[in-house]
């Protein structure tokens, strides 16, 4: 094979080499998705017409990177923001029962949970992301909502970021 080939053929691997390790590059940013907002500052004054909702999701110990990233959030099916890794969402809404839900950012079960809203009343809500150990597949991945108490919200939202500027 004459010289110029080679030369012309190592500078087209080099060139995908290129593209490749750009993509990888941005893939692994998205991966780190960090919420936008202000640290938690403490509870927001009440307002006796709505119900406060605070939304968290601590660091979860997983351990894989999966849990990291944007993880979408709904109320009876409508986009009401997003949560990050170590962030909060607090959700001011009218009284009522709601479908609330979490969809992680990968091949995982959805985090669902029912809530009753009642006006003037603060209720806490942490989403947790984590593998599947019973069954021995990391590749499965399940999310929960679960009601916290609101002393023991209070101690896990400092330090949490806000998920809306």
């Amino acid at each position: 094979m004459p010289v110029e080939n080679l030369i012309k053929n190592s500078s087209y691997k080099y060139k995908w080499m290129g593209a490749w390790l750009g993509a990888s590059v941005v893939v692994l940013l998205s991966a780190c998705a960090s919420a936008p907002g202000e640290k938690f500052a403490g509870i927001a004054p009440l307002n006796d017409k709505y119900g406060d909702v605070y939304l968290y999701k601590t660091k979860d110990s997983a351990g894989t990177g999966r849990e990291s990233g944007e993880f979408e959030v709904t109320l009876n099916g409508k986009n009401v923001g997003t949560l990050y890794n170590t962030s909060f969402l607090h959700l001011r809404i009218p009284p009522g029962r709601y479908d609330l839900q979490v969809y992680p950012p990968h091949h995982a079960r959805d985090g669902y949970q029912q809530i009753d809203v009642e006006a003037g009343k603060i209720t806490f809500y942490r989403y947790q992301f984590f593998p599947d150990h019973l069954n021995k597949n990391v590749s499965r991945y399940h999310s929960i909502i679960q009601s916290r108490a609101a002393n023991q919200a209070a101690l896990e939202l400092k330090g949490l970021t806000s998920a809306t500027d």
